[in-house]
């Protein structure tokens, strides 16, 4: 059981925390049937009949549509919090998770099952949660701690941050995407989810007989740490979305607060964390970045600082950094262009997901090419950026990439050669600035596969990106809204909207460096 005045064992936490839990003990701890499909089958029929009775109190009791999905949300939740208790192998809560998010996208599409899925609100929150779980399974079976805790958080944290958001008489409302909160939701989110971390650490300790200790101190942070990042997650979600986001950065900010614990590293994350919310609150008042965007930002900031410290961070903080100075020294027309210098969550995420991701996974399962391709990622990214920003000052109008004739300034496809050469000079930077850290790979070869990058990034703006007509003044736009009104598809993918290119460019960098070593 975890003391709070001992430091017994501390130096080796990490190793404990994952491995513990198999050589103790035999899991699952609870195993009705010896075949586990037969266990499979009965959670799946279990499922249905809860769904069938949701359905039951929404139409014949009239509970209303929140109440009926809430009353699924925490019995499934609890459900598949027991997953590690009660299967050997994540193969059966893999294919339940699979099925279900099948069969809950399907259910939306058509409307049935609203007892589960129905709601004040539009929300796809119903599909996210077997996502979440599906990613968990796979990546943290061998950690049935953390995996437990971060489906308890999403079922019961989230639950009530959403109960006293409804309920609060005189919420303080806030939108950082799309969903206005409160801030006695996110405040109920916070406790909530620090006491279910701080109780939780302990009584699965106990209950695994984990032979680890944590000081007082470092329990109560780690609480704390990991339901300031569930909160943020949750205020920063929209259509459901905290239904991933929840459990998937709870768990990783638990994780990575205990392993840069065992490792040492605690101070310098808890530094990067102070100093990055002083970092992107500025971002925020000089509207480089708006409410969810700096939200986003400050906790993937964390999470790449907490998996690979300052040479993982220092590309991505000067992608930002730079490239917002030159944003606001461009003067840009956003008539026709979807971009803003005022960044959200998607343009976020767009820009920062995939390097995100590789410092993830390789923080858990380091691999050799791990730090090239995250430059390689940022390098795509930052060299779209900045031909976009510095094609600005060309004197010319841009070219569409395709067809060569003119557009205006902004346009997606369209193209400068001084755009090129801004381009060749943000791969350029990133590549010198991940120099310090690489062991002898040719820079140059970063500096491609972002040049390549932002090429299929224009490509792509120029051919299949959305595009629409504004049924007012008739112009073509990439904006879904325009002289504030809705406007209509005109060409390209309805779906694939800047932000999606975007996100295509920093894999296409990932690639090149694939390929080239």
């Amino acid at each position: 059981m975890i003391a709070g005045n001992s430091t017994k064992h501390s130096s080796n936490l990490h190793t404990n925390t994952i491995s513990c839990v198999d050589l103790k003990m035999e899991l699952p701890i609870f195993h009705p049937f010896e075949n586990e499909w037969i266990t499979f089958g009965a959670f799946f029929v279990s499922i249905f009949f809860l769904i069938g009775i949701a359905e039951f109190v929404r139409s014949k009791l009239k509970w209303g549509p929140e109440a009926s999905r809430k009353m699924v949300h925490v019995i499934v939740g609890i459900m598949i919090a027991c997953c590690p208790l009660i299967f050997r192998s994540n193969i059966q809560p893999i294919t339940l998770a699979a099925i279900f998010i099948v069969v809950n996208a399907a259910a939306l599409n058509i409307d049935a099952f609203k007892g589960m899925h129905d709601t004040q609100r539009k929300t796809f929150g119903t599909v996210y949660f077997p996502i979440a779980f599906l990613i968990l399974a796979a990546f943290f079976w061998e950690k049935p701690i953390t995996l437990i805790l971060s489906m308890l958080v999403m079922t019961f944290a989230d639950t009530l941050a959403s109960f006293v958001g409804e309920h609060e008489k005189r919420p303080l409302k806030f939108r950082l995407w799309e969903d206005e909160k409160s801030l006695q939701g996110s405040a109920a989110m916070f406790l909530s989810t620090t006491l279910i971390i701080y109780v939780g650490t302990d009584f699965f300790a106990w209950f695994f007989d984990a032979a680890f200790f944590l000081p007082l101190e470092v329990l109560i942070g780690c609480a704390a740490f990991t339901g300031m990042a569930a909160t943020l997650a949750e205020a920063a979600s929209n259509k459901g979305s905290d239904n991933f986001s929840v459990p998937i950065v709870t768990a990783i900010a638990y994780e990575s607060y205990l392993i840069n614990y065992s490792h040492g590293s605690l101070p310098a994350l808890l530094t990067w964390t102070l100093g990055s919310a002083v970092i992107f609150y500025a971002a925020y008042k000089l509207r480089s970045l708006n409410g969810g965007g700096a939200v986003a930002a400050f906790i993937m900031g964390i999470f790449i600082f907490g998996a690979g410290g300052i040479q993982w961070i220092a590309p991505i903080l000067a992608f930002f950094i730079l490239s917002s100075l030159l944003s606001k020294l461009g003067k840009k027309s956003a008539e026709t262009t979807q971009k803003s210098s005022n960044r959200d969550v998607l343009q976020v995420l767009a820009n920062g997901g995939i390097p995100m991701i590789i410092a993830i996974v390789n923080f858990f399962q380091p691999f050799d090419l791990a730090y090239i391709m995250f430059l390689g990622a940022i390098a795509a990214a930052t060299a779209d950026t900045w031909a976009t920003e510095i094609g600005f000052f060309s004197k010319k109008d841009p070219r569409h990439i395709l067809n060569f004739n003119t557009v205006i300034k902004g346009t997606s496809g369209g193209v400068t050669l001084l755009g090129f050469v801004g381009s060749a000079l943000g791969a350029g930077t990133i590549a010198l600035i991940g120099m310090n850290w690489l062991n002898d790979f040719p820079i140059h070869w970063i500096v491609l596969a972002g040049f390549v990058g932002s090429f299929v990034d224009s490509i792509l703006g120029g051919s299949i990106q959305a595009k629409f007509i504004c049924s007012a003044c008739g112009k073509e736009t990439e904006k879904r809204m325009h002289c504030q009104m809705h406007t209509s598809h005109s060409k390209g993918f309805k779906w694939l909207d800047n932000d999606g290119v975007n996100f295509v460019n920093t894999i296409v960098g990932v690639v090149i460096i694939a390929l080239i070593t």
